[in-house]
């Protein structure tokens, strides 16, 4: 389970193998927001490529860094889920999902009220 405030950056870090020709193009987009019946809803969001491979004739390991930067967006509560999408891949996409309800926002947007004053000659 991991707490975020607005402002935080959660970072998802990511692995895949590639093997074959050369590609470019690859892009990993990351989510948070809930899973339902329908799909995800995704309430913040980042992408990050476009990717170039070079051929591999054996698979390779290859990582890399998503962060999604917490704003006013998303409310505070503790019953977000996160996925991860590997894209703009041969074939089909790539898909990770976290946990269900594993990520809290706490607090939520600074808030003022009640102002007084008082006034008085001096």
């Amino acid at each position: 389970m991991v707490s975020l405030a607005v402002g935080d950056k959660l970072r998802f870090t990511c692995q895949f193998y590639h093997q074959g020709a050369a590609y470019s193009g690859a892009k990993l987009r990351a989510a948070i927001g809930h899973k339902g019946a329908f799909g995800f809803d995704e309430i913040l969001w980042a992408e990050a490529g476009p990717y170039s491979f070079p051929e591999d004739i054996n698979p390779k390991l290859y990582q890399q860094v998503v962060n999604i930067t917490i704003t006013t967006s998303i409310s505070a509560g503790s019953d977000y889920e996160a996925y991860v999408k590997l894209m703009s891949i041969p074939g089909s996409d790539l898909f990770w999902y976290g946990p269900l309800n594993d990520i809290t926002i706490i607090g939520g947007p600074a808030t003022f009220s009640g102002l007084t004053v008082t006034y008085a000659k001096v």
